[in-house]
């Protein structure tokens, strides 16, 4: 991931430069690209920096704030920075690059268009990389095997409970197609687990038994995802489904998960040993740096995603004794990547599907009025669906699923393009997201806060 991330940056700026005779034409360009790339950089992190302490300092996690961020800054807000079909970045925006650069304003339009919507989209999945690679490194793996059979179960039932009640709910009561049911339910089905994770690190409750369930009943809800999503594009693009295809997915994913854990204890410890003999002081990043974009270049070349490669890199490196100095330096990179990543979310989403004067606005929104209802019961329900003797706490469980954040946004996007979802689904689904991403961390402040209250109860002696 990392490494082609960092060669389509490369080629997207450079192109430009190459192609231009060298002269006043070329330095103009190299002029406004530099202008573009300083000025967004400091707005995108001075706005994720203010409305992230804003957030904290409401008791939520700095990632709202940074999704708020994402809002104002793109294409539901000031049209600072513009990415997928989002049209032209503000006047003001051209302007202010101007003032810097001294290029004309077609030139520096060309460069938001192309450079600068590339870097910042190829910076976001850098961002969410990193992110799953450290989450990977935190992640307790004798825990995480541990609760293996209560995240499973939690992940089927979060797939089942809401793909049934969407697709139901989608053909019986607004009488939608099966195709554009089927994709809207499987929207339903997806966990993000970059924004979840994120939440529960910033909470500290990653590492509680609660958040090891979460966390591999995440994974396991992107490998079902996947394999509905297969599903999906199969019908719409040839009108039936290749069997072979899902069943390939499904068993892909999950050798490459059990090959993780795997490697984690033959592979891991000896790479690392591997590293640290090399004078370089930086040798173990740079060597883990590798790892991680190969194993993201692997799992994208298996059908998977590549976060889910990235994760499993920080499960094979972790628990070894580079772990603690690993997690301390990728966070400078989280810090910077992943920032990038919430941002472009929320800049990416088009909030004026919320005009009411659009009569199929309104439509959407009776329809997302419904996912929504059923994308939140769907999860929480799947948190009573852990089969532990232990006291764990199932609301917890059931709430960490609920965000679909970016993955939710792929689901809708995919469907957008194969032309199975109407306007109004498409509105819908993105309500859907919106409101799943927002209503998740409150929730569960909420909730981990409460069962924390009952065990300080629980643990204090009773007066005699």
């Amino acid at each position: 991931m990392i490494l082609s991330s960092f060669s389509v940056v490369t080629s997207s700026v450079l192109t430009p430069l190459l192609a231009s005779a060298v002269g006043v034409e070329s330095e103009f360009y190299a002029k406004a690209l530099a202008a573009a790339v300083a000025f967004v950089t400091v707005v995108v992190f001075l706005f994720a920096q203010l409305f992230g302490e804003l957030a904290i300092r409401l008791s939520l996690p700095a990632v709202l704030g940074e999704l708020i961020a994402g809002f104002i800054l793109g294409v539901s807000g000031i049209h600072c920075i513009v990415l997928g079909n989002g049209g032209e970045v503000a006047d003001w925006t051209v302007a202010a690059v101007q003032l810097i650069s001294g290029s004309d304003t077609t030139t520096i339009q060309e460069v938001f268009a192309g450079p600068i919507r590339i870097l910042l989209n190829q910076y976001a999945e850098l961002g969410v990389g990193v992110l799953l690679f450290k989450i990977g490194l935190e992640a307790d793996l004798e825990e995480l095997i541990k609760v293996g059979p209560q995240a499973a179960s939690v992940a089927v039932a979060g797939v089942i409970l809401p793909f049934v009640a969407g697709f139901v709910g989608l053909t019986s009561i607004f009488h939608l197609s099966a195709i554009a049911s089927i994709f809207a339910a499987a929207a339903l089905t997806a966990t993000s687990i970059g924004i979840t994770s994120r939440i529960m690190q910033d909470m500290g409750v990653l590492n509680t038994k609660e958040g090891q369930i979460i966390l591999g009943a995440a994974v396991l809800d992107d490998i079902l995802g996947i394999a509905i999503l297969a599903v999906a594009i199969g019908i719409a693009e040839h009108g039936t489904v290749e069997i072979s295809s899902v069943i390939g997915t499904i068993v892909s994913a999950t050798l490459f998960v059990i090959s993780a854990i795997v490697l984690n204890k033959v592979f891991g410890p000896r790479y690392i040993n591997f590293l640290s003999r090399f004078s370089n002081p930086y040798s173990v990043l740079i060597g883990s740096i590798i790892f991680l974009s190969l194993m993201g270049t692997i799992a994208n070349v298996i059908g998977l995603e590549e976060i889910l490669g990235c994760f499993a890199a920080g499960i094979i490196l972790g628990n070894t004794k580079a772990t603690a100095a690993l997690e301390k330096a990728c966070e400078p990179l989280v810090a910077l990547f992943a920032t990038v990543f919430f941002v472009s979310i929320g800049a990416k989403t088009d909030l004026s599907v919320l005009n009411l004067a659009n009569p199929e606005s309104r439509t959407g929104l009776v329809i997302a009025a419904f996912l929504i209802v059923i994308a939140i019961l769907g999860k929480l329900a799947a948190g009573y669906f852990v089969f532990s003797k232990e006291n764990v706490n199932r609301l917890a469980i059931g709430t960490g699923m609920v965000p679909r954040g970016e993955v939710g946004l792929v689901f809708a996007g995919l469907g957008a393009t194969t032309g199975t979802l109407t306007g109004s689904l498409n509105v819908a689904i993105v309500l859907m997201v919106i409101a799943t991403t927002f209503v998740a961390p409150p929730m569960l402040r909420w909730v981990f806060a409460s069962n924390q209250t009952v065990t300080n109860q629980e643990q204090q002696p009773v007066a005699k």
